[in-house]
């Protein structure tokens, strides 16, 4: 992954939009029940953008990228920020959409008890989350969202 990407921290109301990024292949982390100061201190450090929904965080004096979100859905909020994306479809879902760590490839042969039988019977290509253990493959869901991202991304 490219070192220059542009990584995220959200607001914990942002959590769905934060997927959506993820899915795009973007470093996306919420953290929930930490202080304003440290999200800040953690983007300064980590060279993150805060989104936000607070005008409070948003109108804050200290120095540090943040950007606020003004509609409610996810879809719109994707839309917000859609000029400082750069989409790359080699990124699409290469992150965990739970807990955003990249994924890596798994050979088939390993997964055995780990989907249901009529995965491994269907599916040859699969990767994981080597922090939270979730699997992921090319099924429907996965076309739908890659159906649901071509939307979106075309304004």
């Amino acid at each position: 992954m490219s070192q220059n990407r542009k990584k995220f921290l959200l607001d914990e109301n942002l959590g769905k939009l934060a997927k959506w990024l993820r899915m795009l292949g973007y470093d996306s982390v919420v953290y929930k029940s930490i202080s304003i100061e440290k999200k800040i201190s953690l983007c300064v450090k980590e060279r993150r953008i805060f989104l936000t929904r607070s005008k409070k965080i948003a109108k804050m004096n200290e120095h540090f990228f943040r950007i606020l979100i003004r509609t409610e859905k996810y879809d719109n909020q994707l839309k917000e920020i859609l000029p400082l994306l750069e989409i790359n479809n080699e990124m699409f879902f290469s992150r965990c959409l739970e807990c955003n760590n990249g994924l890596q490839a798994i050979k088939a042969e390993n997964i055995d008890g780990l989907v249901p039988e009529n995965v491994k019977h269907n599916f040859t290509d699969y990767k994981i989350c080597r922090k939270c253990g979730k699997i992921y493959w090319h099924g429907s869901h996965y076309d739908a969202m890659k159906s649901k991202l071509k939307n979106l991304l075309t304004i």
